[in-house]
């Protein structure tokens, strides 16, 4: 019977403090995503989980596969190649249980925040060396367990006890339990203090154009630029300063632009432990040997010397700058000092303005207070003689009609009494017949008291009129 699995890909990764312990290998897995358990011959429980963000801890991680954490028996952390991403390794109890996570977790999305998904492969077998920072080497480790720790750092129980759960190893090779490591609020391990997840590295890019791909760095000055396939930076780097060599920054190779060629074939001389370009072959002996040493000596030395320039020239430089700084700084604090100190000295003049303008206001204030104050006794008198002037005024017209009425009262008593008199004058002289007429003339004509003064009342004796003798008829 045919495999049904695709020959395996194999991904290489990194774990361990690099200060305390380090771990390097490669991961054996299948291109084709085929079910486990459908091969009776095939039983897979491992899985690898690919290209995770470091924007995602290792908490998140826990809380992404909490809904089938039952199933899974260890998790280990892993560095990738990859800048910005890292993997993890996933053990479980049953194939079957493997092929449930596949199947539930394979493309799906880690948050509603990340775009990145889930990719899944499934792991036939891990290979791993430990080194220790002297630079031994250890053996393989197991695929069981990974790193085996007697007990949890953070609650000091057990981690061989089946209601452990999930037996976490973070990128330090510390393991913790599941529950214990996910409460935790810091990303750094509890016992060494290394990062529990790689974080996020800032990548390289072009300091002219931002390209992040083909990128060469000057092994003299250290600038980054792009390559001939891009905007060409780098060259225009060397055209400008003469800078000869650059490194290419992914693959490491040394480019001459001079020679047009690479020269990052070196070797060491076993015998003066110099350093040495490997040639093309045909020149044999001890004096293709010595030319090669001569030549890389007479190259490192006119390297050398041309950095110690170029980094001569950047220290006068920076140097220069810094004078004309400090001169433009000191200058422009002697200015600062002397408009501080008229505007102390305009400050002193406007407060003593401000004093004597605040007391002539004070006084202002009170006088205007004061007038106010008269204005409103003045306006608060003329309303009351206005109203008084008019209530006399209303007296003076009654006073004038009154006076009127009286005056022709008394004309007409004095009439009377005048009158009275005249009657009894007219009485003493036995004038009886008079006294009549002279009522009717003074009551139809209008005589003044003066003109009835003046005037004299005569009466006459009566005239005998001669007698007329009737005739007889």
């Amino acid at each position: 019977m045919p495999n049904p699995w695709k020959k395996a890909d194999r991904v290489a990764f990194i774990a361990g403090n690099p200060l305390n312990e380090q771990s390097e290998g490669i991961i054996h897995m299948f291109t084709k995503p085929i079910k486990a358990s459908n091969d009776k011959d095939v039983h897979f429980e491992m899985l690898c989980m690919l290209g995770i963000p470091c924007s995602v801890t290792v908490k998140d991680l826990l809380n992404f596969v909490s809904p089938m954490s039952g199933g899974i028996t260890e998790l280990k952390v892993v560095k990738s190649n990859r800048i910005g991403h890292y993997m993890t390794l996933l053990k479980f109890k049953t194939p079957e249980e493997t092929d449930q996570f596949y199947e539930t977790f394979n493309g799906s999305k880690y948050n509603s925040f990340e775009s990145d998904t889930c990719q899944l492969c499934y792991v036939s077998h891990v290979e791993a060396i430990t080194t220790s920072p002297n630079g031994s080497f250890g053996a393989s480790f197991p695929l069981k367990g990974l790193i085996e720790l007697p007990s949890c750092p953070v609650c000091l129980e057990k981690l061989d006890e089946p209601v452990a759960g999930i037996l976490t190893t973070i990128l330090c090779n510390h393991t913790f339990h599941g529950q214990c490591i996910s409460k935790t609020t810091d990303t750094v391990c509890p016992v060494c203090r290394y990062v529990q997840s790689p974080e996020m590295q800032e990548q390289s890019k072009c300091s002219d154009c931002d390209l992040r791909e083909n990128l060469w760095i000057c092994l003299i000055c250290g600038n980054l630029g792009c390559g001939r396939y891009g905007h060409k930076h780098a060259y225009a780097h060397f055209e400008n300063t003469g800078h000869t060599f650059a490194l290419e920054v992914t693959t490491n190779l040394v480019w001459d632009y001079a020679d047009d060629a690479y020269v990052h074939r070196i070797a060491v001389n076993h015998e003066d432990g110099k350093v040495v370009q490997v040639g093309e072959g045909g020149e044999t002996g001890d004096k293709k040997t010595d030319n090669l040493c001569m030549e890389f000596s007479a190259l490192l030395v006119s390297q050398l010397d041309s950095q110690r320039q170029y980094f001569e020239s950047q220290l006068e430089a920076v140097s220069e700058q810094s004078t004309e700084r400090i001169s433009a700084i000191e200058a422009d604090l002697v200015k600062t000092n002397r408009t501080l100190a008229e505007l102390e000295a305009k400050l002193a003049a406007v407060t003593k303005e401000k004093n004597a303008l605040s007391q002539k206001f004070a006084v202002s204030n009170s006088l205007a207070q004061r007038l106010h104050k008269e204005l409103s006794e003045e306006r608060a008198l003329i309303a009351g003689l206005s109203t008084s002037a008019s209530t006399w005024e209303e007296r003076a017209k009654k006073a004038e009609t009154e006076l009127a009425q009286a005056r022709e009262e008394l004309l007409d008593l004095l009439l009377n009494l005048e009158l009275r008199d005249k009657i009894a004058e007219a009485s003493a002289a036995n004038n009886v017949s008079l006294i009549p007429r002279l009522l009717c003339f003074l009551c139809s004509s209008h005589i003044t008291s003066g003109e009835l003064e003046n005037s004299e009342i005569t009466v006459k004796e009566p005239t005998q009129r001669p007698r007329r003798r009737r005739k007889n008829r």
